[in-house]
C-alpha cells in the first residue's frame, strides 16, 4: 500500500512538472496573440495605437545579413529583445541622421525599460558607407546590417503589408520578443505615437 501511495504521489508530481512546463511554454504565445487582436481596440488613457497594425501575425524568418563589424546577423541573435527595426540607406544625409535620433530618442524615452530594446538599421543600399559609419558614434548598440541583393529581397518580402495602396515597406518596425512583426510606421510617423504605442507594449507584454 505504501509504494502504491508512493507512486500515486509520484505521478501527481509528474502531471504537475508537466502542466506547469506547458504553462511556462504556451503563456507568452498566449501574451502575442491578445496582443495581435485586441490593440487596436484597447483605449488606455483616451488613445489608440498610432501605428499600423500587423495582421494576421507574422513571424521574422532568419536570413543571413552582414553587420558593421562583418560579421553574420540574424533576427534570432537579438531574440528576447523588443526591435525597432528601420529601413534606410546605405548613405546617412541629414533625412537619415533626423530618423536615426528619433529612435535613439524612443528608446531612451523608455526609461528602465530601454534595455528590452534593441534598434536595428537594415541598409536597403549593399554596404554602409563612410557617411553612415560617420554617424555612429553619436548611437551606441545601434545595429547596421545589410546583405547581397537576393537577402535584402528575402528580408524585405518580410515586412510588405498592406497599409491600404497594397503591398508595401513602411519606414520603422516593432517586432516583439518572439520576432513576430506587431505595428508599422510610415515616413511621416508621429514620434511622440510611437513612443506611447511602446509604452503600452512594454507594458502588457513583460516578456522581453
Amino acid at each position: 500500500m505504501q509504494n502504491m501511495n508512493v507512486s500515486n504521489e509520484q505521478r501527481n508530481k509528474g502531471r504537475r512538472d508537466f502542466l506547469l512546463l506547458v504553462a511556462v511554454f504556451f503563456l507568452p504565445i498566449i501574451i502575442v496573440l491578445v496582443l495581435y487582436f485586441n490593440l487596436d481596440k484597447w483605449d488606455i488613457g483616451g488613445e489608440r495605437n498610432h501605428g499600423d497594425l500587423i495582421q494576421p501575425p507574422r513571424q521574422l524568418e532568419d536570413v543571413v545579413l552582414t553587420d558593421i563589424q562583418d560579421k553574420a546577423f540574424r533576427f534570432s541573435d537579438v531574440r528576447d529583445k523588443w526591435l525597432m527595426i528601420h529601413f534606410g540607406g546605405a548613405g546617412c544625409d541629414q533625412a537619415c541622421r533626423d530618423e536615426l535620433y528619433l529612435m535613439r530618442q524612443i528608446r531612451l524615452a523608455q526609461g528602465g525599460d530601454r534595455q528590452r530594446i534593441v534598434r536595428i538599421h537594415i541598409s536597403t543600399g549593399g554596404k554602409p558607407k563612410e557617411s553612415l559609419h560617420a554617424v555612429l558614434a553619436d548611437h551606441p548598440e545601434l545595429k547596421v546590417v545589410y546583405g547581397d541583393a537576393s537577402d535584402l529581397q528575402k528580408v524585405v518580402s518580410q515586412f510588405q503589408h498592406d497599409v491600404g495602396a497594397g503591398p508595401t515597406v513602411q519606414e520603422m518596425y516593432l517586432a516583439d520578443p518572439r520576432g513576430f512583426l506587431m505595428m508599422s510606421y510610415p515616413e511621416d510617423y508621429d514620434p511622440k505615437g510611437m513612443i506611447k504605442d511602446l509604452e503600452r507594449l512594454l507594458k502588457f507584454a513583460r516578456s522581453g
